[in-house]
């Protein structure tokens, strides 16, 4: 599945979004109990400065054919950033740029330094998340999550992802319920894209 570029607005963003690109993270497959157990579900909870939902195919950590970055654009990105070591648009912009086009390690080393400049953006801890997420860096992911789920108490993105790592990658289901009964309180209308509601996948976690 590739990743669709887009432009981005920063300082507009709303929080309670993600971008498309982070549609790997965000998909979720839920083991059924009972006689439904071997049974998945696939969702992708996802926005772009709409509220949108669409399916999506089973979660990928890695992608399988990651778009390839062009070497030029990069360059000059990275000289905009390192030429202004104390521009937060400069490295988030490169750390999007990182994130889009399948370079996790550049991303998370763009967005750590986007992060000591405004340390209060939750959109790019989210999306650090993901990096981290992205190379395998389970526990670094959750506590980006957790950290952007504490700036904004009513960021439902942060803790449908770490529901995400907790089920798929620690293998936590009842963290994973956790973090999701968050989002239900929230939101008790959260639903799957194939309109399943999500209350329906905590219950199938058995928990």
């Amino acid at each position: 599945m590739g990743v669709h570029k887009r432009q981005r607005e920063e300082e507009n963003r709303k929080d309670n979004y993600i971008k498309k690109s982070s549609c790997y993270l965000l998909v979720v497959m839920a083991l059924l109990a009972g006689a439904f157990i071997g049974n998945t579900i696939t969702m992708l909870y996802m926005g772009q400065q709409r509220p949108m939902q669409q399916q999506a195919n089973v979660p990928q950590k890695k992608q399988s054919s990651a778009p390839t970055a062009d070497a030029s654009r990069l360059a000059e990105l990275e000289a905009e950033a390192a030429a202004n070591p104390t521009d937060f648009d400069a490295w988030s912009k490169l750390g999007h740029y990182c994130f889009d086009n399948g370079l996790p390690a550049k991303a998370i080393v763009a967005y750590k330094r986007a992060i000591e400049l405004r340390p209060m953006h939750v959109g790019v801890w989210s999306d650090l998340g993901v990096m981290y997420r992205r190379t395998d860096q389970f526990d670094k992911a959750i506590d980006a999550f957790q950290h952007a789920a504490s700036l904004d108490p009513k960021h439902i993105v942060s803790r449908f992802n770490m529901g995400i790592v907790y089920l798929h990658d620690l293998n936590d289901r009842e963290a994973a319920a956790k973090a999701w009964k968050e989002v239900l309180a929230l939101d008790p209308n959260a639903k799957a894209p194939n309109g399943q509601p999500l209350s329906e996948l905590v219950k199938g976690l058995g928990l």
